[in-house]
């Protein structure tokens, strides 16, 4: 084995025997409170929703008058040549919104404002899923690593009594060369065991804002499933698509209304520099709809719209497959949990332990203790690996029936 690989078992076992005492342990419930606090993905999240909130106010906001101040007939020739002949006028003018463009804009912004706050909704529970996931991970590969410990402990120990038991010829020599190539494998492991360990606590500090080098992962195994949401209720993935189908059919009706010239009217004063004398004056104008009608702009909004609708029965799909998924996997696993946290763990240890007496009495051989040492390690790497697929399926079953 290498130097850096015997360093990392070091680090690992000092980490299993005295690290723990001083690790901080997190339980899910506080994992989830302070994700939602420090993670910059929520605070995306808060920030569109507010700048939602800020459109959906502009869009009630109607365009500003204008003022103009108009001077005419100086600065030319003959009695124009200087400011004798000069006409002032101030006008002012307002453009009218025709054809409902206000209230189809406020609709679109409404409608925008209901997504966002949905996709907010959606950022919580996704980010709610993964420090689920997070955290099963570190308590997963926890024991994993002291799993991983024992193993290579046991593994030395029959190396050195395989060693003994050559010397005093009651084994041969290729005894001891599977003893140490178990003790080699069995170190690998757990340096393996400690570096998957480190990643994950990396990831839960990552996900909660801890600064604990020695954050370590704690909670309840028996967590009780989410309830269940009837079958008619929309998943949030589904109102949220239903929202932006909701948001592509507004911009129609402001398609249309885009198409529909504004009206502009103008009033002021006129005034005459050589005689002295006032006049008022007022118009309007209206753009002549001959050429720009807005009808690409309205076929892209219906087909916006048709895609939308797609997009939302599939979602509906997606989602209802993924909450069946969820609570079909979160029943096998409870099934699987309940095999193997029955007597056949304390069965195989139990094998292990006559194993390893009627080895060290003679009585067995090294291969059938490696056997009843490998038969204990996998059962409780199997339950190991249940527990995390039950905290994975109830993770993805509160993230399914979020709302």
């Amino acid at each position: 084995m290498s130097r850096f690989s015997r360093g990392l078992l070091l680090a690992g076992a000092f980490y299993t025997t005295v690290g723990i005492a001083h690790a901080e342990p997190i339980t899910l419930a506080d994992a989830l409170a302070r994700g939602a606090e420090v993670s910059p993905r929520i605070a995306q999240a808060k920030a569109q929703l507010e700048a939602a909130e800020a459109r959906a106010y502009q869009a009630g906001v109607g365009p500003n008058p204008e003022i103009g101040l108009q001077v005419e007939n100086f600065g030319g020739s003959g009695p124009y040549r200087s400011f004798r002949q000069t006409e002032t006028t101030l006008a002012v003018s307002q453009r009218f919104e025709l054809g409902g463009k206000r209230s189809a804009r406020k609709a679109v912004a409404r409608a925008e404002r209901d997504f966002t706050a949905l996709a907010f909704i959606r950022a919580q529970a996704d980010l709610a899923r993964d420090i689920r996931y997070a955290h099963a991970e570190l308590r997963a590969d926890e024991d994993r690593a002291v799993l991983a410990r024992e193993h290579a402990s046991r593994a030395r120990t029959l190396a050195s009594t395989a060693g003994l038991l050559v010397e005093a010829g009651r084994d041969p020599p290729l005894r001891k060369l599977r003893a140490d190539a178990l003790l080699a494998e069995a170190e690998a492991e757990a340096a393996r065991a400690f570096g998957e360990l480190l990643a994950s606590r990396r990831l839960l500090a990552t996900l909660t804002g801890s600064e604990d080098p020695e954050l370590t992962a704690i909670g309840d195994d028996l967590a009780p499933a989410p309830a269940s949401l009837p079958a008619e209720i929309q998943t949030l993935d589904e109102r949220l698509s239903a929202a932006e189908r909701d948001a592509a059919s507004a911009r129609i009706k402001l398609a249309q209304s885009e198409g529909v010239p504004d009206l502009t009217a103008l009033g002021g004063v006129r005034q005459f520099r050589e005689s002295g004398a006032t006049a008022i004056l007022a118009g309007i104008s209206i753009p002549i709809p001959i050429r720009n009608r807005n009808r690409g702009g309205i076929a892209a909004a219906r087909s916006d719209t048709a895609a939308a609708e797609a997009v939302l029965a599939q979602t509906r799909l997606d989602s209802r497959r993924l909450r069946r998924d969820a609570e079909v996997q979160l029943a096998a696993s409870n099934q699987r949990l309940a095999v193997l946290a029955g007597p056949s763990l304390g069965q195989a240890a139990e094998a292990m332990r006559l194993a390893d007496i009627g080895y060290r009495a003679g009585k067995f051989s090294l291969i059938e203790l490696i056997d009843a040492q490998n038969a204990h390690n996998s059962a409780k790497l199997a339950l190991i690996d249940a527990q995390l697929d039950r905290a994975r399926a109830l993770a993805d079953l509160a993230r399914a029936n979020a709302q």
